[in-house]
């Protein structure tokens, strides 16, 4: 009696496991990201590589294997993780403004953010940002050092340029089209990579201290919880760039 009761039991966990799992693949999920080198790489808007998006495609493989990364512009990605249940999102900045926006899974990268401007600008460091207004910057729509810029007193249309992509600020930048971008010297080296630049060709103008760049794997508010808890279990398996 004894072992046919265990032998019940088992029988049950095992449905119970493949269920959970069929639910979990039945799904509809959307994942979301940018081209953002050297993170993100795409290529006519398919995800190639990258030191964040190699680790999450495994994890994708396992947690939802038929699933596929959609790339677009941040603006839009991020639009659509604000708004629609069963989207994952990365590399999202973890921000005061947006935690209690998203469910965050797991950090992927962290990096420190510059102001920087060509080497031969006019421009200095400086120790403030104050002392940089009216000074244009281009910046990323949507994107987390717009909006710290926006509630520290710079005015889109006055100080902020709103461009589409990072990669599109720097192009901008190496061309003499705006004064500064914020950036990353991950972000420079991989530029300057692609297109014969060197990263003595920029200086910092400065430091975000006050600004989180703990870059996330997150999801939308109402994503299915199942989905989570078997995404976060998997996420500790992976080798994020995590400085």
């Amino acid at each position: 009696m004894l072992s046919i009761l265990k032998r019940t039991l088992g029988a049950v966990c095992i449905i119970l496991a493949f269920h959970s799992k069929a639910n979990v693949a039945d799904l509809d999920v959307l994942i979301v990201t940018e081209h953002l080198p050297p993170y993100q790489i795409s290529k006519d808007n398919k995800l190639i590589g990258g030191l964040v998006a190699i680790e999450i495609q495994k994890l994708m493989k396992t947690v939802l294997p038929e699933s596929t990364i959609e790339v677009m512009s941040w603006a839009r990605a991020h639009q659509v993780a604000l708004v629609r249940p069963n989207t994952i999102i990365f590399s999202l900045v973890r921000t005061s403004e947006r935690e209690d926006k998203f469910i965050w899974i797991g950090k992927v990268a962290q990096v420190r953010t510059e102001l920087i401007t060509l080497k031969d600008s006019e421009l200095q460091p400086v120790e403030t940002l104050s002392e940089l207004k009216n000074t244009q910057i281009g910046v990323k729509r949507q994107d987390a050092v717009a909006t710290f810029l926006n509630n520290n007193g710079f005015e889109y249309g006055k100080e902020l340029v709103e461009i589409v992509s990072t990669m599109s600020t720097m192009r901008m930048l190496e061309k003499g089209r705006i004064e500064t971008i914020p950036s990353n010297q991950q972000i420079i080296e991989f530029y300057c990579q692609n297109t014969g630049c060197a990263n003595s060709d920029f200086k910092t103008l400065y430091v975000f201290k006050k600004l989180s760049e703990e870059f996330y794997l997150a999801a939308s508010l109402g994503t299915d919880a199942k989905l989570i808890e078997k995404l976060k279990a998997e996420f500790t398996n992976l080798d994020l760039p995590i400085q």
